[in-house]
């Protein structure tokens, strides 16, 4: 896109506010057309052909495109309802450039979620403006905000760009000087600077941006400050380019966004595609897990969509062998699209990067921020670890950290021609998302991490941002499990907490430092109880870290938290507060934090490593000590070995062997959704393949037998390497399972009476191609059985035949013993236990029912059994069992 040409300075009015006055005074609306009047009104014609009324008479005009000062009308939809022309100039060239409107003014309305913004424009001796624009790159603009805006025409709306904050500062009795912070989208950061550290060095960002570019009018964001330089977000307001910039000593790096593109895709270079082609590339979607399949652990998802080869999440595996996911397997990746920030899901990225340097990776920017943090710290342990294998190194993880892209949740964008991705709220940490592509006639939905449930720390998941969707991948960590409530567990642990303090003990909190640390934080800091107790409370290990970033990038969390703070000052670290919350910032400290009364937050969450592993070896020998897991442990950790022991027992950690005195429970606080959660929103996307994974064998297989999942949706539970291709039926899945969701639940018949009975009569295409029926008519028996007014009509099948007549004959077999449960044994003492068993056949545990043995159960329907065990046999989601 061409620079637009430069306005005249006569035109703009400069943005000085004089003494006395509260607004900034500027309008400037430039676009490009031709009057054209249709029925004897007269309309602005623009580039795109979109026609604009013209609001007063218009008697001369010069013919053919001009470019054109406007002021234009709008609604409360933010569309353009009308233009009032002001003058007009021949266009400087025959490129055409966008139409831009400028201005300066004060929020006064904004719509839901910000997509609409009304402004309030002062003009000089004019009258005052409101203008409705809408906010498409999902800017955080607030009420009463001063901003200059620069917006382009899209159609009848205009679309905001970018939004300068305009702060007045007095420079003398005369005149306030204006200056000008860039707003970035929501979710975007800032780091508040110390009064103390050097000024950023803008102009040699702005420098280098120019010369790397060619480009001027670039605008920075406030710079950030990483561990030993300065970073800035960058935008070109006239084209809605990004770019960003590191200064690092005297070196400086610039990585300019991919623009994004709207045309057509092409494949090939000489062929054209043909339209059978075509149709294939906008049908084609399959999914192959390289990660995170029949287990927890290096999430990766290689997705080919239309022409495309995605990745979607690329993490490690917590354990030393073999951490990441199977790479070997990508064949030429167009994007790298990042859920959230927990290592299963972004540890191997810079793995990625160094393997595929060109590849665009994109995450939200509370990711990419705490991304940081996270990176570093496995890079850390890799290098003081000497089981673990060394990944990547630090230039590997500059690389990576610089190009790691940036998109708002909740907006659409197109990082390759034609593929819509959307980031959408997965509520599980600050910054996850889940992720919604399409191309063509398919789409999907990724679902990462999420939580449907809120916490302190970040809104959940809601049901109505989810889209309809041909595929799911959804995560099935608690597949198997209902949360109890999250309130009332959270109440506990501080009820828990407080009584071992009050008696003068020590808790310690293993926590994941990413999320559950900042709650945990959060909830101490606003209890009444222990702004009464004034017990210390220490954090140590990545939770530091991590809890610094929540601190500096309040905008990436919740309005009761930015309330807090306002009112608190200091969320998290405060050493005067009544319970003062004091980071542990040496391995020297760590012996105080356990002298006197305290409570100490500590990562790791499952005691697998960090500084919980310290204190937990000494508080576990103490009788008034507590070690209290707030979540998720894995069946080998050392948390979940805990929360099985008994006061007396012995365990051992790293290498020293500890007597149990402490007390150890276990509390509910996850980020996960329940199984109740999962199914929301699996029937809110309704896909036809339903992909299960990143959970225990009991969690996927639970999940997947969950209410009518199994009657609905194709369901995969695959291993690494699998390949679920979109309208192919699993291969578990029987004829007449799949006829069920290929073929009509119900057809009309016929009924033809007689003088001895009647004949129901089935449409001839029934019989001849639903496999359903051939089932039906197997044995040439049916049994009817009226259900209120409607007739059901069940196969007598030969199964049913033979308990029939094993019944008939009177003898003791299985069919009449109190052990057989829809066609097999349930007695635990029986050789056949769990088999299907012939109901003519007899062992030496038989008992007949009806006489001593029998359970107070209900009998059950016979025929209700063998359904149930027709459905086990032949159409149940069953899976061979993991080879390991």
């Amino acid at each position: 896109m061409s620079d637009r040409p430069a306005i005249p300075i006569a035109d703009m009015i400069d943005a000085i506010i004089s003494a006395g006055t509260s607004e900034t005074e500027t309008f400037n609306c430039t676009w490009s057309g031709e009057i054209c009047p249709i029925e004897g009104v007269m309309y602005l014609e623009c580039s795109d052909n979109t026609r604009f009324r013209v609001a007063q008479k218009v008697t001369e005009w010069t013919e053919g495109k001009r470019s054109w000062q406007i002021i234009p009308s709008t609604d409360s939809t933010g569309e353009v309802s009308q233009v009032t022309l002001v003058s007009s100039e021949s266009l400087a060239s025959d490129t055409e450039a966008p139409d831009i409107c400028e201005l300066v003014g004060r929020v006064v309305q904004l719509g839901k979620r910000n997509s609409l913004v009304q402004f309030k424009i002062k003009r000089s001796d004019q009258k005052t403006l409101k203008l409705t624009l809408v906010n498409s790159r999902n800017l955080n603009l607030k009420l009463s905000q001063l901003l200059k805006v620069q917006a382009q025409r899209v159609g009848k709306t205009l679309q905001i760009l970018s939004a300068v904050s305009v702060e007045e500062t007095s420079v003398s009795s005369e005149e306030t000087q204006v200056t000008s912070v860039s707003i970035l989208p929501t979710g975007e950061t800032s780091k508040k600077l110390p009064t103390s550290e050097t000024p950023p060095p803008n102009d040699a960002a702005l420098t280098a941006l120019l010369e790397e570019t060619q480009q001027s009018g670039w605008q920075l964001a406030p710079a950030v400050k990483r561990r030993d330089g300065w970073e800035w977000e960058a935008v070109l307001p006239r084209t809605g380019k990004r770019a960003r910039v590191l200064i690092k000593g005297k070196k400086i790096k610039v990585y300019e966004y991919a623009p994004e593109v709207k045309e057509v895709v092409e494949l090939g270079n000489t062929q054209e595609i043909t339209i059978d082609e075509q149709e294939n590339l906008n049908s084609r979607l399959i999914v192959r897990p390289l990660g995170a399949a029949k287990g927890i652990g290096a999430s990766c998802f290689q997705v080919f969509i239309g022409p495309y080869e995605i990745v979607m999440d690329c993490g490690t595996r917590p354990k030393g062998y073999d951490p990441l996911p199977a790479l070997d397997r990508l064949q030429n990746p167009n994007l790298l699209l990042i859920t959230h920030a927990h290592q299963d899901h972004l540890g191997a990225v810079p793995v990625f990067h160094a393997r595929f340097p060109a590849v665009r990776m994109i995450c939200t920017p509370g990711t990419r921020e705490i991304a940081h943090v996270m990176l570093q710290d496995c890079l850390k342990v890799q290098q003081m670890n000497e089981d673990s294998p060394e990944l990547f190194d630090e230039t590997d993880l500059e690389r990576t950290l610089f190009r790691l892209e940036t998109q708002p949740i909740g907006v659409d964008f197109e990082p390759l021609p034609g593929l819509k991705v959307r980031f959408i709220n997965a509520g599980h940490i600050v910054g996850a998302a889940c992720i919604f592509m399409q191309y063509g006639d398919r789409s999907l939905v990724y679902t990462g991490d999420y939580n449907t449930t809120s916490s302190r720390t970040t809104e959940g998941l809601k049901l109505a941002d989810l889209p309809k969707a041909d595929m799911l991948i959804t995560e099935s960590t608690y597949g198997a499990d209902n949360h109890p409530n999250r309130k009332a567990q959270e109440s506990a642990l501080l009820e828990a907490i407080a009584e071992v303090v009050k008696n003068g003990g020590n808790v310690l909190v293993p926590a994941f430092a990413l999320g559950r640390a900042q709650e945990i934080i959060l909830a101490i800091r606003t209890s009444a109880v222990f702004h009464k107790l004034q017990i210390p409370i220490f954090v140590d290990g990545l939770v530091r870290a991590v809890t610094d970033v929540f601190r500096d990038n309040l905008t990436l969390l919740p309005q009761a938290v930015k309330n807090f703070a306002q009112q608190k000052q200091e969320p998290f670290f405060d050493p005067s507060s009544p319970s003062p919350v004091i980071p542990i910032t040496s391995p020297k400290q760590r012996p105080l934090a356990m002298a006197k009364p305290s409570v100490i937050i500590a990562s790791s969450g499952m005691l697998t490593g960090g500084p919980s592993i310290y204190y937990a070896s000494t508080l576990l020998e103490r009788e008034n000590a507590a070690i209290f897991i707030s979540g998720y442990t894995d069946e080998e950790s050392p948390g979940r070995l805990l929360q099985n022991l008994n006061t007396g027992d012995t365990v051992t950690l790293e290498g020293k062997e500890l007597n149990v005195r402490a007390q150890v429970r276990k509390f509910n606080l996850s980020a996960h959704a329940d199984k109740v959660g999962l199914t929301q929103v699996i029937h809110r996307v309704n896909p036809q393949h339903l992909i299960l994974i990143h959970g225990s064998h009991e969690a996927l297989h639970e999940l997947s037998r969950a209410g009518d999942l199994k009657e609905k949706y194709y369901i995969h539970i695959p291993s690494v390497g699998e390949e679920i291709v979109y309208g192919e039926a699993p291969e578990h899945l029987s004829a007449r399972r799949i006829a069920q969701f290929d073929l009509p639940n119900e057809f009309e018949v016929n009924v033809e009476a007689e003088v001895e009975g009647a004949w129901i009569r089935i449409p001839e295409e029934i019989i001849e191609t639903d496999p359903r029926w051939q089932m039906l008519a197997e044995t040439g028996v049916l049994k009817a059985k009226w259900e209120g007014f409607h007739l059901k009509l069940s196969p007598l099948t030969q199964r049913d035949i033979v308990l029939e007549e094993a019944i008939a004959s009177g003898e003791d077999c299985c069919a009449v013993c109190n052990f057989f449960r829809a066609g097999k044994c349930q007695s635990e003492e029986s050789p056949l236990f769990s088999f299907s068993v012939d109901p003519t056949s007899k062992c030496l545990e038989f008992i007949r029912k009806g006489v001593v043995g029998e359970t107070n159960e209900k009998p059950e329907d016979e025929e209700e059994n063998y359904a149930e065990e027709d459905e086990e046999m032949d159409d149940f989601y069953l899976l061979p069992e993991d080879e390991n």
